[in-house]
């Protein structure tokens, strides 16, 4: 598995997968938009830190928010962005913001047959809206800053129905000096364009007049922009409002792989050399059906599954910091119970732990039930890597895990915390672990069987 509800606020941690459709996976192409504040480079970062929490969510829907698809929108369920935000300086000063917003849903083929996530087409809306909330948050923009906004000539700009906006206008000056006098408000009225001079007058332009002098804003014009502005700034209220709503009643599937880095290759079989059905993309996600080792079962598209390898995504939280499969109570927990816990020196001679400390759990039969070999590493497995977890979780530094079993054809076997780690996150297979810790005497722990 690659993070202040604001104003970009479109919901929750985004999903961004990866589909795999007749002909290979589809992508969309990201436009990134951007604009040019003349605030400082720091100014301008701190805003933008205070956004990036919210930054990624779900969409209330996608008509809106994403050019037209090769499907119709209803086939698509789930919406949800994620918007990067880059901050650099701007060639004449200022800062520069380039937002790319990676916009995914849930496609539901009718036919059943290619159903997954696929991306769509930022069509602007969710970059163009996070922009104006950073101009909005910065200081001294209401009192007369101003910002330019560009999309690059690859990136379309967002059609005005999908923006509810209004194009911005450039400021005018409005000619405070014709109202000096009555003589310059005839001026001004001559020279003003469209506007015939009075009979009996020359419509020339005075000599000392501009050829061609600026219009001069009305006073009508500048209420009927500032009602314009306290419109769309209603309107924007109205969806923050609900789109929070929405963020605090979504719930992110907790069982999703997260690939590390691009060119992460998914397997036919968890084995070396099997086929490679497809290479999946930095922060793609895929769900997770079983863990096995250092492998992970996930399913791709519809009835597609693969296996990837475990120390190359991120497992959540469920799988990673209590790891389901490795900690999952075995069958043969019937046949132990743990009778006390404790830490103190190792007092054995295997030389990796001698002298340190070490976390001791002490096991007695808890039936009269004979045990083998193979079910005693399983709930020893189990026991180190929950002692491996508690101790990580509580801060608590040792060296290793001692587990003994007290009873007529017990055992002891160690491990040190930097071998139980590898075996946590995958990168050191099960028979490799076993071969790396102290099992005393080693015919207790060995037999046919294969753990």
């Amino acid at each position: 598995m690659k993070k202040s509800p604001s104003f970009i606020f479109y919901a929750v941690t985004l999903l961004l997968s990866i589909v795999v459709a007749p002909g290979g996976p589809v992508f969309a192409q990201a436009h990134s938009f951007e604009r040019t504040f003349p605030n400082a480079l720091s100014e301008v970062q701190r805003v933008v830190d205070g956004l990036r929490s919210s930054s990624s969510g779900r969409l209330p829907i996608l008509d809106g928010f994403v050019d037209a698809a090769d499907h119709p929108l209803t086939d698509y369920q789930r919406g949800y962005f994620v918007c990067t935000l880059r901050v650099l300086p701007a060639p004449n000063g200022g800062a520069l913001v380039q937002a790319t917003a990676k916009i995914t849903a849930w496609y539901m083929d009718p036919t059943s047959a290619q159903p997954g996530y696929r991306e769509l087409v930022s069509n602007g809306r969710v970059e163009t809206d996070l922009l104006d909330q950073i101009e909005q948050s910065l200081p001294g923009n209401a009192a007369g800053k101003s910002a330019t906004s560009r999309a690059p000539a690859s990136a379309p700009s967002p059609p005005l129905s999908a923006t509810n906006a209004t194009p911005r206008q450039p400021e005018r000056k409005i000619d405070t000096s014709a109202a000096s006098s009555p003589e310059s408000s005839s001026s001004s009225a001559r020279n003003a364009p469209g506007v015939p001079a009075p009979a009996g007058r020359s419509s020339k332009p005075s000599a000392t007049a501009p050829a061609d002098p600026a219009p001069v804003e009305t006073v009508e014009s500048i209420r009927a922009r500032r009602d314009d502005a306290e419109r769309q700034a209603q309107e924007v209220s109205a969806d923050i409002k609900s789109l929070e709503e929405i963020q605090q009643n979504q719930v992110r599937p907790a069982d999703l792989v997260v690939v590390k880095k691009a060119g992460v290759a998914i397997f036919s079989k968890p084995e070396d050399g099997a086929q490679v059905l497809l290479s999946a993309d930095q922060e793609d996600e895929f769900q997770i059906l079983d863990v096995e080792g250092s492998w992970v079962h996930v399913q791709i598209s519809g009835a597609s599954r693969g296996w990837m390898r475990r120390s190359q995504v991120e497992l959540p939280p469920s799988y990673s910091a209590g790891n389901k499969t490795n900690n999952a109570v075995p069958a043969s927990a019937n046949l132990f119970k743990v009778a006390r816990e404790e830490t103190n020196t190792f007092s054995g001679k295997w030389q990796p732990l001698v002298g340190k400390t070490v976390r001791v759990v002490w096991i007695e039969p808890a039936s009269a039930a004979a045990s083998s070999a193979a079910e005693k590493r399983k709930f020893a497995k189990s026991l180190l890597l929950k002692a491996y977890n508690d101790m990580n979780a509580s801060n608590q530094t040792v060296a290793g895990v001692v587990i003994v079993f007290d009873s007529a054809d017990g055992g002891q076997i160690a491990a040190t915390m930097e071998n139980l780690k590898a075996l946590q996150d995958g990168s050191l297979t099960e028979a490799a672990f076993w071969r790396l810790c102290s099992l005393d005497p080693p015919e207790t722990f060995q037999d046919s069987a294969k753990s």
